[in-house]
C-alpha cells in the first residue's frame, strides 16, 4: 500500500468510515480495515476536513493547473480513463451540520467549494461522501507539496463574489447541507414541544420525524444528497434539540415577546386614534350629538362615548 502517511493523523479521518469496492458505501469498517477497499469515506461525520472534487475527464489529475488553482493534497486517478478525485486538506476543519456550528466558516467554505467546482468543471452532483482511497494500489496517486490549506489561502485563487451565499446558498455540494440543516432546525424548533410532552418512546418518534422531513426536503434538490448524509444531519438536529431545547424557557420567552408586542401594538393603535379623539371632543363642544359624531367620523358610538368621557 502507498501513501499510508496520509492516515497517520487519525483525527482527520472517520474512526469507522464507509468503504466499498465501488461508490455505493455499502460497508462500514474500522479505518485499518477500510484502507483495503478502493473507495473510502474521507470526512468524519459533521466535519469538512477534506474538500473533494470529482472530475470525469481525461487528464483530471492535473486539472488544477489549467484552472490556476493550488495543487491539492493528492489526486487519485483511474488509470483506465483518466478520471480523478482532487482532494484539498483544510487546516482547520469546518463543522457542517450541528446547531452549535458557526455559520460564517461554513458559508465561506461553501463559496470556496462552489468556485473551485466551477473552475475545475467538476461534477456538481458529487456528494463528496466517498472518494478514491489514496492508499489503494490500483489508483495512480499524485501528491501535492502541502497536505492542507486554510480557507483564506484557498479563497485567494478564486473570485468569491459570484459564489458567496447570501440568504440562500447554491444548492449543490456543501450548499445542500446548509439549506437542509437550516430548514430542518427551524422545523425542529416548531415541532419539538409535542414530542417533549409525550411520555413513551418520544425520542424515537422524534428522530424518525426529523429524518422523514429531511428526506422530503432532500428530494427538492436538483441533485439530492446521499441518504447517509441526510441521516447524519437529521440525527444531529434531533439529538441537539432533544437535549438542549428548553420548552418551558422558550414558551416563557414567547409569552414575554407577545406581551411586549401587544403593548407596542396597543400604544401604536392608541396614538393613531389621537386625531379622531380631538375631532370628537371639538364636535361635542359645538353641540353635536354622540351619534352624529360617530357617523361623521365613521367610528362606533361606543368609541365616541369613550373619547368624550360619557
Amino acid at each position: 500500500m502507498q501513501n499510508l502517511d496520509l492516515f497517520l493523523d487519525k483525527s482527520r479521518w472517520p474512526n469507522k468510515p464507509y468503504c466499498s469496492d465501488d461508490k455505493s458505501a455499502r460497508l462500514i469498517r474500522r479505518l485499518d480495515s477500510a484502507l483495503k477497499q478502493p473507495y473510502i469515506q474521507a470526512n468524519p461525520p459533521h466535519l469538512r476536513v477534506w474538500s473533494i472534487y470529482d472530475i470525469d475527464r481525461a487528464g483530471a489529475a492535473i486539472a488544477w493547473e489549467g484552472a490556476n488553482l493550488p495543487p491539492p493534497a493528492w489526486s487519485a486517478c483511474n488509470t483506465e480513463n483518466g478520471h480523478a478525485h482532487l482532494v484539498y486538506g483544510i487546516s482547520v476543519p469546518v463543522l457542517v451540520d450541528s446547531p452549535d456550528m458557526r455559520q460564517a466558516p461554513l458559508r465561506y467554505l461553501c463559496a470556496i467549494e462552489s468556485a473551485f467546482r466551477a473552475a475545475l468543471d467538476a461534477d456538481a452532483g458529487y456528494s463528496g461522501l466517498m472518494t478514491k482511497n489514496p492508499a489503494f494500489p490500483d489508483w495512480r496517486v499524485l501528491r501535492g507539496p502541502r497536505s492542507a490549506y486554510d480557507l483564506g489561502e484557498l479563497a485567494e485563487y478564486v473570485d468569491l463574489k459570484k459564489f458567496a451565499p447570501k440568504r440562500k446558498p447554491e444548492e449543490v455540494g456543501l450548499g445542500r447541507n446548509v439549506s437542509l440543516f437550516d430548514s430542518l432546525r427551524h422545523y425542529a424548533y416548531r415541532e419539538i414541544r409535542g414530542y417533549k410532552r409525550a411520555v413513551q418512546c418520544a425520542y424515537v418518534y422524534w428522530q424518525k420525524d426529523l429524518y422523514d422531513t429531511a428526506m422530503s426536503r432532500n428530494g427538492d434538490f436538483c441533485t439530492p444528497m446521499d441518504h447517509r448524509e441526510v441521516y447524519h444531519v437529521a440525527r444531529s438536529v434531533a439529538k441537539w434539540t432533544w437535549r438542549k431545547f428548553d420548552v418551558a424557557a422558550s414558551d416563557a420567552r414567547f409569552s414575554k415577546l407577545q406581551a411586549h408586542r401587544g403593548h407596542k401594538g396597543g400604544t401604536a393603535r392608541s396614538a393613531s386614534y389621537e386625531g379622531l379623539r380631538a375631532d370628537a371632543r371639538l364636535m361635542q363642544a359645538k353641540g353635536m350629538t354622540l351619534r352624529a359624531i360617530a357617523a361623521e367620523l365613521g367610528v362606533s358610538l361606543g368609541a365616541v362615548s369613550g373619547w368624550c368621557g360619557v
